[in-house]
């Protein structure tokens, strides 16, 4: 009797714990605006990329020329005495101060300026693709992980449904046997339910914490442990795009090869580089330099006097590089090799992507048609579980009976569940090799965007 007791208590604070906890109402786009942001990977590329739009610049590509002043100040004392071939015998004291200002500017270097110049804007774009992948895959797997966490979330109402059954029907089966018009075998199998049911309860009630603190995670909440109810639903438009209209937002959209082109681009502008070598650089170099001075000669004839002179410079300077062992020949046809390798490498990406999409949507194909059908299984489990019940209170079947087919209910939903997060993660799958999810969050307009 006393176990029996510590069951029915121990079942009641599971449910009475599980019913009454008030939580913050989180949806899948709240969860994704949370761990944009304040998920670190995502912080680090915007940093990334905030660093390579400031060195995308005239200045730092060579355009702008570079002043420079230069602040000087000599004194000096020279003794004389002793010096017949000097002008001024005696001590000599002279002091003078000279400050210089100067441009260097390159006028031209074969086009290396422009080269420059537009190696930065790739780079910047390099560097946004980057991001873009980086926010791709978060806001991918935030939605996983939101709608594991709901799936884990469903799973735990159907058994807490059951464990609640079980338990009604226990406290029943109790009251009868107390006044001796119920049979052992229902009270103890019950109790074995009440046993079972609290233990997948438990167990799934882990499972369900695990979801979402790797939810938390994604979303770098500072309270690992914050628990949110999750109110989207799992419903989602299951219609599926022919193929090539897939294949061709796959090659217009998908930013792994939007990246490759970018890594062509970068190639093609190293050997443009590589063939300014082959023109001369000229170079204009300016200065000003104005300068005062002073000087006393001491002795008996001693006198001072004042200096005073102003400079001014120019200098233009050609260089021509005749001859460098052909080194400008060989990095130019490595330069060359180099670009045809990324022009190879987008081929090979573009045929392994679309292998992918291939995959992915004969998978989303046979993973919609069991889906369907572990919808229908559903049907049938639901009626066969209220049809079980009524005749078990109408005595037409046992206890055994009718927990065979409450199993089949039980299993039949959770697989259900299982079937349609499968057809879920791979319709997502399709969206992120198709650049999807990149078009739908407007990732390309508002990545690097100035608030």
């Amino acid at each position: 009797m006393k176990s029996l007791f510590k069951i029915l208590t121990l079942s009641c604070c599971i449910l009475f714990t599980y019913s009454s906890t008030a939580q913050e109402e989180l949806s899948v786009f709240q969860a994704i605006e949370k761990a944009l942001r304040n998920n670190y990977d995502i912080q680090l590329v915007t940093g990334n990329y905030e660093v390579s739009a400031l060195q995308n610049s005239w200045g730092q590509a060579g355009m702008i020329p570079t002043f420079s002043i230069n602040l000087g100040n000599t004194a000096s004392l020279q003794d004389n005495t002793n010096n017949p071939a000097t002008f001024f015998p005696g001590v000599l004291f002279s002091d003078n101060f000279q400050a210089s200002l100067n441009m260097s500017w390159t006028i031209f270097s074969g086009f290396g300026v422009q080269i420059n110049k537009e190696r930065f804007d790739q780079l910047q774009l390099q560097t946004k693709g980057n991001g873009i992948i980086v926010i791709e895959n978060t806001i991918y797997d935030v939605i996983l992980a939101y709608y594991t966490a709901l799936v884990q979330d469903r799973k735990l109402d159907v058994l807490a449904d059951l464990l609640a059954y079980s338990l009604k029907k226990l406290n029943y089966h109790r009251l009868k046997n107390e006044v001796g018009i119920s049979t052992s075998f229902d009270l103890l199998e019950f109790e074995n339910q009440i046993l079972t049911d609290s233990t997948n309860f438990i167990l799934q009630e882990l499972s369900y914490a695990n979801a979402q603190r790797n939810l938390n995670l994604l979303m770098a909440e500072t309270d690992i442990e914050q628990k949110y109810q999750l109110t989207d639903s799992l419903e989602f438009d299951a219609n599926l795009e022919a193929f090539e209209s897939l294949k061709s937002q796959m090659v217009a959209n998908n930013q792994n090869l939007q990246n490759q082109y970018i890594n062509y681009e970068l190639q093609e502008l190293n050997l443009r580089a590589q063939k300014s070598a082959f023109y001369p650089i000229v170079t204009l170099n300016m200065s000003t330099t104005p300068s005062v001075g002073y000087f006393r000669l001491f002795g008996d004839e001693g006198f001072s006097a004042s200096t005073n002179a102003w400079v001014n410079t120019g200098t233009i300077n050609v260089r021509y590089d005749i001859f460098q062992g052909w080194n400008r020949k060989r990095n130019s046809e490595i330069a060359m090799i180099q670009r045809d390798m990324a022009g190879l490498q987008i081929e090979q990406l573009q045929q392994s992507l679309t292998h992918q999409l291939k995959g992915i949507y004969e998978l989303y194909s046979v993973r919609k048609k069991v889906e369907q059908m572990s919808r229908q299984r559903i049907d049938h489990a639901v009626k066969l579980w209220d049809l079980g019940k009524d005749k078990y209170e109408l005595g037409l079947i046992n206890v055994f009976n009718l927990n065979d087919i409450k199993l089949s209910y039980q299993q039949a939903i959770l697989s259900y569940y299982d079937r349609l997060f499968e057809l879920l993660q791979t319709h997502y799958d399709l969206m992120r090799i198709t650049g999807g999810i990149s078009q739908e969050y407007n990732l390309r307009e508002n990545f690097g965007k100035e608030e």
